[in-house]
């Protein structure tokens, strides 16, 4: 069985930026699970375990639902968490530009998926990139409401679609990409 969920990849200018708010942040909160910065990216839907079969089908149903999606512009907003400030379980950073386009991408790539029998997502897709996850525990996480972010880079083309391996270890997930689609330019 291969754990797996389909991905938007982000360029390595928006990973370089987060990986320096991801430091900032460090530095004045702790219990935190930090992602690691190769590893950011807008999870379009998660799959779980699949066979070599259920694998091809979903590699398939990607390329198909990613087919009818052109790429778009993005640019990097503000940091949120889930499910809420006052109990925050999960830091990230969103889309200021973009969000409607990716989850169009995400829409289409979910009826695809449950045109080839995955079903329905267990929640609705809401663009952002998980930054890290809040243990119990956790200290100074006012300073996660508090923090005045740099001017990110600038907007970006997001084109890139994976479906994604993910291993868990105890030094953190590794992900390997099993199907890359690249999504076609605006207007052609």
């Amino acid at each position: 069985m291969v754990r797996t969920f389909v991905a938007l990849l982000i360029p390595k200018e928006w990973i370089v930026y987060l990986a320096l708010v991801q430091r900032d942040l460090g530095a004045k909160a702790s219990g935190l699970s930090w992602t690691k910065p190769e590893n950011l990216h807008l999870t379009l839907r998660f799959l779980g375990d699949l066979g070599d079969s259920g694998v091809k089908r979903a590699g398939q149903a990607v390329e198909r639902g990613a087919a009818e999606v052109p790429a778009f512009r993005a640019r990097l907003g503000g940091l949120g968490t889930f499910p809420s400030i006052a109990r925050p379980r999960v830091l990230w950073a969103g889309l200021a530009e973009g969000a409607e386009a990716a989850s169009a991408l995400a829409h289409s790539v979910n009826r695809a998926l449950l045109r080839d029998e995955f079903g329905s997502p267990d929640k609705p897709f809401r663009a952002h990139l998980t930054l890290a996850r809040v243990r119990e525990g956790a200290r100074g996480l006012a300073a996660l409401g508090d923090y005045a972010m740099a001017p990110s880079p600038g907007e970006a083309i997001l084109d890139q679609v994976v479906l994604m391996k993910s291993e868990l270890h105890p030094a953190g997930a590794r992900y390997t990409p099993l199907v890359e689609v690249r999504l076609r330019q605006p207007g052609s």
